[in-house]
């Protein structure tokens, strides 16, 4: 069983079964930070103790950190050389990290270099997947550059990410004020049960938490996303077929900051949601739509919207002709309180809430939620709630 040629030095001190051809889940090996290399057991923390501890070398420790991944494109695109655990959409991964029972502890000086700046187009790579994992914690690391999403956890349950950095901002003065960096989401979940997000800082060019298809009882708080998309659900409904859900999902005490315009040009929503069209056009990863689904019991409470372009926003026409009047998305948004949110908009329009003709939006309130638009040249601030019902809290009047 050949192992494949993905980490450097960086990684030296967290040891990987390779996936490939296992029937088992692989588990971390401890190793000592002596330079023995003797494999001894790591203390572990007060209270719970692990029975697996990984510590990462320092980013910048030696001399070929650099090139952990390095973007050697046009190899990293072939399937065989990245791991292809993620279902939705294709993907391809670099670090993937399975097992249960194990830390992750980078001590805010280790982590992953993806060197994403040449990287364009489709194929590029996850830089860390967390996939089939239990009872786990990920803390104190650091993902800069990533070419893709920089992070995803995937089929797994009660897994804890605390003190994550992300950084994956464009480097190269030729595209200063230009949006090149775009599908480096902060953290993406899928198929997962149980997930704690805590004490993020993501500059990213798109969703700095993506929550998608089949996550449950997620809990994201204490997070500060600079640039991007902001905080998304979805997509969802891709799949025809396939039924999404995502069910008691609580984020808290976020900040979505826009930056320089040089450094980072869009900062495109507070909060917004995003499905596939009722009937599909094309195929996934790039087509698709027909799938149906469900969200509901979802708070989203103690935000910050810094300049965002549309404060809350319902979007179900993924895939959609251009021509089509009806949405008619088979995802329904239901039960979703929003409460103490303060800020600005770039724009005049405030929500947005573009709703299947199909699946009307329900049970939608607004609490203690004061978002302020540009106010250009006298405009009024815009709520707009198209096939939507049970819209409360708001200024104004929204929806049926």
């Amino acid at each position: 069983m050949q192992f494949k040629p993905v980490f450097s030095s960086l990684l030296a001190f967290c040891v990987l079964a390779t996936l490939a051809g296992s029937t088992a889940l692989p588990d971390l090996e401890v190793l000592s930070t002596d330079t023995s290399g003797d494999r001894v057991p790591l203390p572990a923390s007060a209270g719970w103790k692990p029975s697996r501890v990984c510590r990462l070398k320092p980013l910048g420790a030696g001399k070929d950190d650099t090139n952990q991944f390095e973007p050697k494109v046009e190899w990293w695109l072939e399937p065989e050389n990245t791991y292809r655990v993620v279902f939705i959409q294709s993907q391809a991964s670099w670090f993937v990290v399975t097992g249960s029972d194990f830390v992750i502890d980078a001590h805010k000086t280790g982590g992953v270099h993806g060197n994403g700046q040449p990287w364009t187009g489709d194929g590029r790579p996850i830089a860390f997947t967390v996939h089939k994992a239990r009872d786990a914690v990920i803390k104190d690391f650091s993902i800069l550059f990533p070419p893709f999403w920089a992070s995803t956890v995937a089929e797994s349950e009660r897994v804890v990410f605390d003190g994550m950095v992300v950084n994956a901002t464009n480097t190269d003065p030729r595209w200063a004020g230009q949006t090149v960096v775009w599908n480096t989401d902060g953290i993406d979940t899928y198929r997962s049960d149980r997930i704690t997000l805590r004490n993020w800082d993501v500059t990213c060019g798109d969703d700095c938490i993506a929550v998608k298809g089949n996550s449950t009882n997620i809990v994201a708080r204490d997070f500060v996303c600079r640039g991007g998309t902001g905080v998304a659900f979805g997509s969802l409904g891709q799949y025809n077929g396939i039924h999404d859900i995502v069910k008691n999902v609580l984020i808290e005490n976020v900040k979505i900051l826009r930056l320089d315009p040089k450094v980072q040009p869009n900062m495109n929503h507070g909060i917004y949601f995003k499905a596939w069209d009722g009937v599909a056009t094309g195929t996934p990863p790039t087509g698709g739509g027909g799938g149906s689904g469900l969200v509901e019991n979802a708070i989203f409470r103690n935000f910050v919207f810094d300049r965002v372009q549309t404060g809350f926003q319902i979007v179900q026409n993924f895939g959609a002709p251009v021509d089509e009047v009806e949405v008619s998305s088979k995802v329904k948004f239901s039960k979703m309180l929003f409460g103490n949110i303060r800020g600005t908009t770039n724009e005049s329009t405030i929500v947005r809430f573009d709703c299947s003709s199909v699946e009307h939006c329900s049970d939608i309130r607004f609490k203690n939620v004061n978002v302020k638009g540009a106010g250009i040249q006298g405009a009024k601030d815009e709520y707009i709630c198209k096939n939507a019902e049970g819209i409360t809290g708001l200024p104004v009047p929204c929806g049926n």
